[in-house]
Formats: C-alpha cells, sequence, structure tokens
C-alpha cells in the first residue's frame, strides 16, 4: 500500500542537551551556531492517504457535479469497508475525518481507522496514532499513539518512524531515549525523509544520542536541504560558515555518496 502525507505542519522548540558531547574540539563559532539554530522538526502532524484515494481526489468532476460524484464515491467505498475490505475502511475513516462526501466526523474516522489498523495496514495504523497523539476524534493519549506508530514503522513506513523517533526523543508516551530516537530517525532518512534527514544531522551536530560528528550532520542537513526542505536550506550557510572547509568538502562528497547509492525511484 503507498501512502501519500497530507497537511504536515512543523513545528519547533528548544530542547536541553542530556548527553555528554564528545571531546572533539569545536570549530570557531560553533558554540554560537548550536544556540542560534537549534530548531527542530516535531512530528508530523498529517494523515496519510492510500494511493487509490489520492488518484480520486485528482480526478475532479465537472462544476456542480462535485457532491453528487462525492458522495457516490463514499457510498462505494463504504459498502467495501463494511464488507471487511482494510483498503476501504482505511479509505472511508479519511473521507470521515476531512468531509469528504460524507460530514465530518472524527469519532467516525477513528472508528474506521482502527478496523483497518486491526488488519495490519499501515497507513491505518499511522493515522490511527495522529489521532491519539492530535486528541482527534479520540481522548489524546500518547502511550496509544507510540502503540501504533510502532506498528506502522514497523511496516516501514518512513512517516511513522519519524514521528515514533520524535516520542522518543521527547519522551512523549515512551521513557525518553534519545538513542532509540536516532534509530528511528535514521530508519526514515535512509528512506529519503527530509524531516528525519534533518533532525538525524541535527543529532549529530549536538551529540544526542550519537557521538558528535560535524562532518556527517552536515552531509544530513545537505541531503534535507536538496529536498527544497528549509529549515535545512536556512541552517546551511551559518553550518557552512562554523565549519572549516575540508569538514565542509567532506559532507559535501558525502552527501554524493549517499544519493548515487539512494537513487530516486
Amino acid at each position: 500500500m503507498h501512502a501519500i502525507i497530507l497537511n504536515a505542519l512543523d513545528c519547533s522548540d528548544m530542547q536541553r542537551l542530556t548527553e555528554p558531547r564528545s571531546k572533539q574540539a569545536p570549530p570557531s563559532g560553533w558554540t554560537e551556531f548550536c544556540v542560534r539554530n537549534s530548531v527542530e522538526t516535531m512530528r508530523l502532524n498529517g494523515f496519510v492517504i492510500s494511493l487509490c484515494v489520492a488518484l480520486v481526489s485528482a480526478s475532479q468532476p465537472l462544476h456542480g457535479q462535485e457532491n453528487v460524484s462525492a458522495d457516490k464515491q463514499f457510498s462505494e467505498w463504504r459498502t467495501k469497508a463494511e464488507k471487511g475490505d482494510a483498503e476501504a475502511q482505511f479509505t472511508v475513516g479519511y473521507f470521515y475525518a476531512v468531509g469528504q462526501g460524507v460530514a465530518k466526523d472524527e469519532i467516525e474516522a477513528v472508528k474506521w481507522y482502527r478496523k483497518a489498523a486491526d488488519q495490519n495496514l499501515a497507513g491505518a495504523q499511522f493515522n490511527l496514532a495522529s489521532c491519539y497523539d492530535r486528541g482527534q476524534g479520540v481522548a489524546k493519549d500518547m502511550t496509544e499513539a507510540v502503540k501504533w506508530y510502532r506498528k506502522a514503522a514497523d511496516q516501514n513506513l518512513a512517516l511513522a518512524q519519524f514521528n515514533l523517533g520524535s516520542c522518543y526523543m521527547h519522551g512523549e508516551g515512551v521513557a525518553l531515549n534519545e538513542m532509540e530516537a536516532v534509530k528511528w530517525y535514521r530508519k526514515a532518512a535512509e528512506q529519503n525523509c527530509a524531516d528525519a534527514q534533518y533532525n538525524l544531522g541535527r543529532c549529530y551536530l549536538r551529540a544526542q544520542g550519537v557521538a558528535q560528528d560535524n562532518v556527517e550532520g552536515y552531509k544530513w542537513y545537505l541531503l534535507s536541504s536538496a529536498q527544497g526542505y528549509e529549515i535545512a536550506k536556512a541552517s546551511i550557510a551559518k553550518l557552512e560558515a562554523a565549519l572549516p572547509p575540508k569538514q565542509v568538502a567532506e559532507g559535501k562528497q558525502r552527501a554524493n555518496d549517499w544519493l548515487k547509492n539512494h537513487p530516486k525511484p
């Protein structure tokens, strides 16, 4: 099942370092850079939809027929969902969440997401986790959010891996564990998730859950920036000014090597 992120929102915060930095001497201006550039990407608060729903949404009817078409689509998906089709249950949940073809009802959205999630559909597990994370259609419960993020993350859904990493980084719904946060950020970053690449780079620069490695941190910032991620792009120039030219060159080489080994599909 392919999934697409919708309405992802980025947040930022300042977090006190809890892991000791390595004994590596920082370059000139490094302390100032870390203090002034401590923005972190928090959890992605959007929903995912199945590829088939994205295709339906992209195929818009003629003006004046939108409501009839949406109602018909919802009715067709609902019929399949009631027969136990997990993809259809997921889709019906999304329609209820956004009010497409039916009155918006977040409680009903959770109900249908759960049915699909119980059938091990990763996208539904992610959306159900997001509902618990945001208190949308269900009481906010970060322990439950982590439970469902983990189920989706174990199925290699990058967005879930990123959000699970964020939960570990901040001790939300699970004991704070920066090494676990880095583990999940890395899994998502290796799938070319720009948010995860940025946060993983930040962990290397700040020695959070991993030994400090300025070059590796710069590499991940470059990869995130290459995808147009604005927070990373804004940090690149300042980081390059703080690092020695040799480390800048090495970071660029590492980023290029990574791209060669991870061609876009």
